[in-house]
């Protein structure tokens, strides 16, 4: 993922790991605002190297499922998927080591 690459220097200096983790499902292509969502997910994951001072960082990247029990939005925010349509989830979390 061109984001990681983009982030790694700066996290490599901080000596934070960065995993990047894609779910099986995701389909290989896909059509959209690229431009926009790399610019999105470069301040998210930049902003997760900002502020984190020990431990790693990790972004899962899902096809969003209206079935997930962890969901922290309501049902309405997944329309019905038609046509090839679908919506990706993406999580960027920063955890400290476990010693």
């Amino acid at each position: 993922m061109q984001i990681v690459e983009l982030i790694k220097p700066i996290a490599s200096v901080k000596k934070l790991p960065i995993t990047l983790i894609l779910s099986p499902d995701l389909p290989t292509h896909a059509i959209g605002d690229e431009k926009r969502l790399t610019q999105t997910l470069l301040n998210v994951v930049g902003n997760a190297v900002k502020f984190t001072k020990e431990g790693y960082v990790s972004i899962r990247v899902s096809v969003a499922k209206p079935e997930s029990s962890q969901d922290w939005r309501p049902p309405e925010f997944y329309p019905a998927s038609s046509d090839g349509h679908f919506y990706i989830r993406v999580q960027v979390m920063t955890e400290p080591f476990n010693i």
